[in-house]
């Protein structure tokens, strides 16, 4: 499920895996480069997961020959249950100055998980737009890898 409410985007989607499993595969760069990325594939992802630690992900789209390459801090880590980082482009001038914070919570249901993402703090609505349907993508990817199934493609 998506919802979005002025500069902020929600997202809550239901995996069948233990939340320890959800947590790795959301926090861990072997992980996050499978399944991160949306209409392109992930080269590098770089992460020092501590609290104000960074990350940096490099996607390349292959049709349009586009990289996108997206940093952050790391705010606050309480493992399995919360990750909280902050959100910006790389050299993309409409996200020059904005730094949007992302909290993505795993809640434990039996032998499942629901994970809540949410992030604010867009520079428009067609950017949270396009973020709606691209962590929708990555989740999905996700959701495969944790399966054991290939990742749809984007």
């Amino acid at each position: 499920m998506t919802t979005t409410e002025n500069d902020t985007l929600k997202v809550t989607r239901l995996f069948k895996a233990p939340r320890e499993r959800v947590f790795a595969a959301f926090t861990t760069a072997e992980s996050m480069n499978q399944w991160f990325g949306c209409g392109g594939k992930t080269t590098t992802c770089t992460t020092d997961f501590r609290v104000g630690g960074s990350y940096r992900l490099v996607t390349h789209a292959p049709e349009s020959g586009e990289t996108f390459i997206v940093t952050g801090v790391y705010r606050e880590i309480t493992p399995p249950a919360k990750v909280v980082f902050t959100w910006t482009y790389e050299g993309d001038g409409e996200w020059a100055g904005f730094e949007s914070v992302v909290s993505v919570e795993f809640i434990a249901s039996g032998d499942q998980t629901e994970l809540r993402l949410t992030q604010s703090g867009f520079p428009s609505a067609e950017s949270r737009g396009n973020h709606s349907q691209g962590w929708n993508t990555c989740l999905d990817k996700m959701d495969a890898l944790l399966m054991g199934q290939p990742a749809p493609a984007c």
